[in-house]
C-alpha cells in the first residue's frame, strides 16, 4: 500500500514537472513571436541551430510564404522536413486545384540552414544549373525545384519550391532564396 502511494506520488511530480516544462516553452514561443515582428514561427518543434539560435522559420515571412503557395499552415522544424531540423517547412492549407495535379497535392516551401558541420556533405547534394545574377555559387534545380547557394555571411542553404505548377517555380524559389539571404545574420 505504502509501495503504491509513493508510486502515485511519483507519477504527480513528473507530470507536474512536465506541464512546467510546456508552460516555459510557450511563453518562450511567446516571446520569440513578439520578437520576429510578424515572422512565421513554430511551437510544433525547436527552431534553432545550437551555433547560432538561427530560427529558420523567421526567415521568411507569412505575407511571402502566402504569395508563393497561398493559405498555409505555420512553418515548422521537424525530423519530417527533407533535411530534418535544419529547415523549416510550410505547407498549404488546401490541396492543389491545378490540371495536371495529383489527387491530394499541397504545395510546400522549404528553408533549409545547413549546419556547419554538414555543410561539406550538403555541398555534395547541390545539383543543377548556374544562376546568373544571385551569389557566385547559385544552383537551381529544376526537378525539385531547389536554389542552393552560399548565403552572405558564409552559410549553406537550400530554398526548395515543391509547387504543382511549374510555370513560376524556379522564380518563386529564386525570389524566397533572395529574401532569406538577406535576412541571415
Amino acid at each position: 500500500m505504502m509501495r503504491t502511494a509513493i508510486h502515485v506520488a511519483s507519477i504527480c511530480v513528473l507530470l507536474s514537472a512536465c506541464a512546467a516544462c510546456r508552460s516555459s516553452e510557450e511563453s518562450s514561443t511567446a516571446r520569440s513571436q513578439e520578437q520576429t515582428g510578424g515572422r512565421s514561427t513554430s511551437s510544433q518543434s525547436s527552431t534553432s541551430d545550437h551555433s547560432t539560435d538561427l530560427n529558420r522559420c523567421a526567415l521568411l515571412t507569412d505575407s511571402e510564404v502566402e504569395e508563393a503557395i497561398g493559405p498555409h499552415h505555420p512553418g515548422s522544424t521537424g525530423l519530417d522536413n527533407e533535411y530534418g531540423i535544419q529547415g523549416c517547412r510550410w505547407i498549404a492549407a488546401t490541396a492543389a486545384k491545378i490540371k495536371g495535379a495529383p489527387d491530394g497535392w499541397f504545395d510546400t516551401i522549404e528553408v533549409t540552414v545547413f549546419e556547419k558541420e554538414r555543410e561539406s556533405w550538403a555541398r555534395e547534394q547541390a545539383q543543377g544549373e548556374p544562376i546568373k545574377g544571385f551569389v557566385d555559387d547559385a544552383r537551381y534545380n529544376e526537378s525539385y525545384g531547389e536554389v542552393w547557394f552560399t548565403g552572405t555571411h558564409g552559410r549553406f542553404c537550400v530554398v526548395k519550391a515543391r509547387t504543382a505548377s511549374a510555370v513560376t517555380r524556379e522564380q518563386t524559389a529564386l525570389h524566397l532564396a533572395q529574401l532569406v539571404d538577406k535576412r541571415l545574420p
